[in-house]
C-alpha cells in the first residue's frame, strides 16, 4: 500500500514538472512592438507591446469614435504563432513570419505604438477635415 502512494506522488511530480517545462520555441519577446494599420474605416488599427514576465499590452483604435482601448493579456509563442491569451483561452494568434494579425498586417516598430495609434487619430480628424467643405 505504502508503495502504491509513493509511486502516484512520483508519478504527480513528474506530470506536474513535464507540464510547466518550456517549449522549444516560446520565446521572450519583451520589448519589442508593433502597430497593425489597416486602410479600412471600419476595421480596427491595433498596437501590440510585449512586456517582461509574458505579458502584452495591446492598443486597439475604434476609428469612428477616435477611442483607443488597452487590452491586457499574456502571451506564449511556437513555431509558427504568438498566441495571445486572454485567461486560459486564446484570443489572437499572430503569424510569426508574416505578421499577419487577423485581416491585419503587422510590422515591428521601435516607437511606442500607443503614439501611433494618438498620431493616426489626428491624422484622420485632419483627413475628414479637409473633407468638408463648410
Amino acid at each position: 500500500m505504502k508503495s502504491f502512494f509513493l509511486l502516484a506522488l512520483i508519478f504527480l511530480l513528474g506530470s506536474s514538472l513535464s507540464l510547466e517545462a518550456n517549449e522549444p520555441y516560446d520565446n521572450n519577446l519583451a520589448g519589442k512592438k508593433l502597430i497593425c494599420f489597416t486602410d479600412s474605416d471600419s476595421i480596427e488599427d491595433w498596437g501590440i507591446k510585449f512586456l517582461s514576465n509574458k505579458r502584452v499590452v495591446l492598443y486597439s483604435l475604434d476609428k469612428f469614435i477616435f477611442e483607443i482601448y488597452e487590452h491586457k493579456r499574456s502571451y506564449k509563442t511556437d513555431l509558427r504563432n504568438i498566441k495571445i491569451y486572454n485567461g486560459k483561452d486564446i484570443d489572437f494568434l499572430i503569424n510569426r513570419e508574416t505578421l499577419r494579425f487577423g485581416n491585419k498586417k503587422c510590422k515591428i516598430t521601435n516607437v511606442d505604438p500607443l503614439y501611433l495609434l494618438k498620431s493616426k487619430i489626428e491624422d484622420i480628424k485632419k483627413s475628414k477635415a479637409k473633407k468638408n467643405i463648410l
